[in-house]
């Protein structure tokens, strides 16, 4: 079984305009609701590689409603915890033509320590042996920065796979629990390596850190820069083709399904990094969020850069 909890999920609106201009009025003749947060993404596609997943996590009011009747309208199967506060929505503002984007996301709502305590609760009574838990996405306010941390110890524990992707504190935190497979951006990666992340060799010297703290793989996304991937014993790195982007919003995610996808068909790790990239390249050409086809996936593989790095 697959899991994916979320605890700071949204609906995801996106508003196309002919331009983007400050201090004007913009009118939109384009808008699309999308059922969003970073691990129901995961869901998203890993249904569309027909993979089943139950996507967990806190929901609240009429947004929580719509947010997981959409999910199940999809297919996928949802088990949340709900709260007496709105489930938060993200805005995404793209330009038609253009190549300039604005996102603002909300906080989320607050989460009390008894619904922390049910959710953790509900996850334990899920937990077993072989399963594969995706923990993703931002703590909403007053959630324990070491929440993921200790998801991670019971999931372990239990001889679950976990995946992380997080930043900041719930990732350090996170990272010292020992997860099988993170996956910041350069970013998050640089707020806790210390450094700035801005090509392959910045790349490299940010993987070791991660692994020494008892990482399995450390997945590494750098846009349109690409994918490096690693672990003890070898590193990756991909690149895409440059691509006609639509809508980059969860192109994160489908990354990190498309990882998990790979590694359950026992690809390599050159396989495994080259499928992750064409997958995320795919899915910035769609209007929607974390949505691609695997037929466009597999006419962008070819011309996808990739190279196996030397550790030492």
């Amino acid at each position: 079984m697959i899991f994916t909890l979320t605890p700071n999920p949204s609906i995801d609106r996106s508003l196309t305009v002919p331009e983007i201009r400050f201090n004007s009025v913009l009118r939109s003749q384009n808008v699309r609701l999308d059922w969003g947060g970073k691990g129901f993404n995961v869901s998203r596609s890993l249904a569309q590689f027909g993979i089943e997943s139950t996507a967990m996590g806190w929901v609240g009011g009429g947004t929580g409603k719509m947010l997981a009747d959409g999910l199940q309208q999809m297919g996928i199967q949802t088990d949340f915890v709900w709260v007496d506060d709105e489930t938060r929505t993200n805005t995404m503002i793209i330009e038609e033509e253009g190549s300039w984007h604005i996102k603002v996301n909300e906080p989320g709502p607050p989460i009390s320590a008894e619904n922390v305590e049910q959710l953790l609760l509900k996850a334990e009574s899920y937990a077993k042996k072989g399963d594969l838990w995706v923990l993703s996405g931002s703590l909403p306010p007053d959630v324990p920065e070491d929440f993921y941390a200790e998801l991670i110890t019971m999931f372990k524990s239990r001889g679950a796979r976990v995946y992380l992707d997080a930043g900041g504190n719930p990732l350090r935190y996170g990272c010292l629990a020992g997860p099988y497979l993170i996956k910041p951006n350069a970013i998050e990666a640089s707020h806790i390596v210390g450094f700035s992340i801005d090509d392959q060799e910045d790349a490299k010297r940010a993987a070791l850190p991660f692994l020494r703290m008892g990482v399995e793989y450390f997945a590494l996304t750098m846009g349109s820069a690409g994918l490096l991937l690693a672990n003890q014993r070898e590193m990756v790195y991909a690149a895409p083709p440059k691509m006609n982007v639509h809508n980059a919003a969860g192109s994160g995610d489908t990354v990190m399904a498309a990882i998990i996808y790979a590694q359950m068909r026992d690809m390599s790790m050159v396989e495994v990094a080259r499928w992750a990239v064409a997958t995320g390249a795919a899915s910035v050409e769609t209007e929607g969020v974390s949505e691609f086809t695997i037929d466009r996936i597999q006419k962008i593989l070819p011309d996808v850069e990739s190279k196996i790095i030397n550790v030492m």
